[in-house]
């Protein structure tokens, strides 16, 4: 603006002090908002190692999320927008259960898929089997909380059942 203050010194160096500042406080908040954008960034980083992200950003290894984007349906036309994408998607890899439609083999399979499981052969565990069990797991991978639930299950289970 104070640019375009030509015939008048005293208003244009008036301007020109307005512009400035209002710069100055435009470059100030820019820089708080990257710094606060910065820092919510790395606090959104797992607790058990907190620098994989940054690590992988800088090595400029960071996988892109995917979009979805539209699709060609079978009659040539492209899906329109997210949800006739996702629709389209939906009915194409998980299309409505007819039984119209049925095989001999999908027959076969609804059948012995209704039958009960049970037969005469099976026998409960015993409790020796299902302490074996429990004490065999252990979720070395997990973090320190899903240990700490196995060995909880483990110290209940011990508590309340009796030993053999």
């Amino acid at each position: 603006m104070y640019q375009r203050t030509r015939d008048n010194e005293k208003l244009q160096s008036q301007r020109r002090a307005q512009y400035t500042e209002a710069k100055a406080k435009y470059a100030a908040k820019i820089k708080q908002e990257k710094h606060l954008s910065w820092r919510e960034y790395c606090n959104m980083t797992t607790y058990t190692n907190p620098w994989n992200e940054i690590y992988r950003l800088a090595a400029g290894k960071r996988k892109r999320t995917t979009q979805i984007t539209t699709l060609r349906k079978p009659d040539g036309s492209l899906t329109t927008d997210l949800h006739n994408t996702l629709s389209h998607m939906l009915e194409y890899f998980a299309p409505e259960d007819n039984q119209k439609d049925d095989t001999e083999f999908h027959r076969q399979a609804r059948i012995l898929s209704q039958d009960p499981i049970d037969t005469d052969d099976d026998k409960e565990f015993t409790v020796d089997e299902i302490r074996n069990a429990v004490d065999s797991m252990e979720d070395k991978k997990g973090t320190r909380g899903r240990r700490d639930n196995w060995r909880n299950l483990q110290m209940h289970f011990r508590n309340f059942t009796p030993t053999t």
